[in-house]
Parts: structure tokens; C-alpha cells; sequence
């Protein structure tokens, strides 16, 4: 009898911490429900470009109350930040929104890290790898590296032609090996990636979107994006794609 009564009372006490939990989820549903109604009812279907307009209009909306008391239990207050953040995330499943994979370009960072230059070798070596990539489960700066040792005859990563340049000065030396001044460039290459991510995490703030979800998927250079509950799908595309190279 004991056990039953324990099992009850954990039972009990586990439906109100769900309830809880779940009662911030509904109420930022309904904030986020009224965001959409007051922009429907000030931005008309007539309006050129009404849906980017209207997507717009919420994330202000949102933005405006980030701060302001939007939930009381009786017992506490909160704001609209600490609502969204208590809230379950639905996800692409419930919410709808959009999935994408953005490929930072790899061989557009080496062209620029060898301040593009026309060595023969160099840019054959890309041309293999770009090929190589096809039916390869490297990544690319590997398939690159490959490629190079198979047609680099004298030709060495450290020549002021390729990676030897006034920009590495100081990180790479005429002497080094090819294996050093692999290290050095896998190491160049991991830090534009994490770069262009840090910086597409803080464009994503002007989606407006509750829990985005941004990740790097190895070190392929891609990076997943998703953006539950968007609803100009076309726009947020569109905002993506301009921030990218």
C-alpha cells in the first residue's frame, strides 16, 4: 500500500511539472499567434511582397516584447525571452519551417589563402580534387592534398607561388615540408569555417525564429540550418543565400 501511495504521488507530481513545462509552450504559441494576426491585419494581401512584409512585421512584434512581463503563474513572472527559452521545441516536424545544408566552398578559401595565384600545379591540383569529390568520401581539402602530391613533381606547398605568401609570412617558411604546411592550411581552413558560422549564427537573429538550430556537420565545411516555424520559406532562403559565399 505504501509503494502505491509513493507511485501516486510521483505520478502526481510528475504531471504537474509537465504542466508546467508545457504551459510555456502554449503560451508562446499564443504570443507568437497574435504576432501573426496583427500582422495579417496590417499588412493587406494587396501589398506587393506581403508575405516577406507580414514575416517581418512578427519578428518586430516579437523583438519589441523580448523584455516585457508576458507570463504570470502567480508565483513568478516572465518575460517573453524566458518564455520562448522554457518552451518546448517543436521542431521542422510540427512546426514546419525549412532544412537546408550550406557548403562553405573550400577551394574558394585556398584560392585565396594562395592570393589566387596562376601556378599550374596549384590549380590543377583543384581541378583533380573537384573531380576526385565526385565519388569521394574525403573532404575536399583531403582530395586536395591528394591531388597535389600526385602531380606536384619539385613543386612545394611552401613556394612564394602557392601558400608562401606575404599573408603567411611568419606562419609558413620557404623550408617547411608539405606535411607542415598541411597542418598549417587544414588549420587556416578550420578557422574560416568556424568564422563564416559564427557569423551566419548571428544572421539568423533576423529570422525572428523561436529555437533555430544550427550545427557544422564534420569538417566537410557544410553546416546544417534549420528554421522551425518560418513561413516565408522563400525569403528565408533568400536572406541565407546573400550571406553566403
Amino acid at each position: 500500500m505504501q509503494n502505491k501511495g509513493l507511485v501516486k504521488l510521483f505520478a502526481l507530481l510528475f504531471g504537474l511539472v509537465s504542466i508546467y513545462q508545457l504551459s510555456f509552450t502554449f503560451k508562446a504559441n499564443q504570443i507568437e499567434k497574435t504576432a501573426e494576426e496583427i500582422a495579417i491585419n496590417k499588412i493587406a494581401d494587396t501589398e506587393d511582397d506581403y508575405r516577406a512584409k507580414r514575416s517581418q512585421e512578427e519578428a518586430n512584434y516579437l523583438q519589441a516584447i523580448e523584455t516585457d512581463t508576458v507570463f504570470n503563474i502567480g508565483i513568478a513572472k516572465f518575460t517573453y525571452n524566458e518564455v520562448k527559452a522554457k518552451a518546448m521545441n517543436l521542431g521542422l516536424d510540427l512546426k514546419g519551417g525549412i532544412n537546408v545544408i550550406l557548403q562553405v566552398s573550400v577551394k574558394d578559401i585556398l584560392k585565396g589563402l594562395a592570393n589566387n595565384t596562376k601556378d599550374p600545379v596549384f590549380n590543377k591540383a583543384l581541378e583533380d580534387a573537384t573531380e576526385l569529390q565526385k565519388n569521394s568520401q574525403n573532404t575536399y581539402l583531403e582530395d586536395f592534398f591528394i591531388a597535389f602530391d600526385n602531380i606536384k613533381g619539385d613543386t612545394k606547398l611552401a613556394s612564394p607561388d602557392i601558400f608562401y605568401t606575404k599573408e603567411l609570412d611568419g606562419e609558413i617558411e620557404g623550408s617547411m615540408t608539405d606535411d607542415e604546411v598541411k597542418s598549417i592550411i587544414s588549420t587556416k581552413i578550420d578557422e574560416s569555417i568556424v568564422s563564416a558560422f559564427e557569423v551566419l549564427r548571428k544572421r539568423i537573429d533576423e529570422f525572428g525564429v523561436t529555437s533555430p538550430s544550427i550545427q557544422r556537420l564534420g569538417t566537410s565545411g557544410r553546416i546544417l540550418v534549420e528554421l522551425p516555424g518560418v513561413k516565408d520559406v522563400e525569403r528565408a532562403t533568400g536572406l541565407l543565400q546573400r550571406y553566403w559565399w
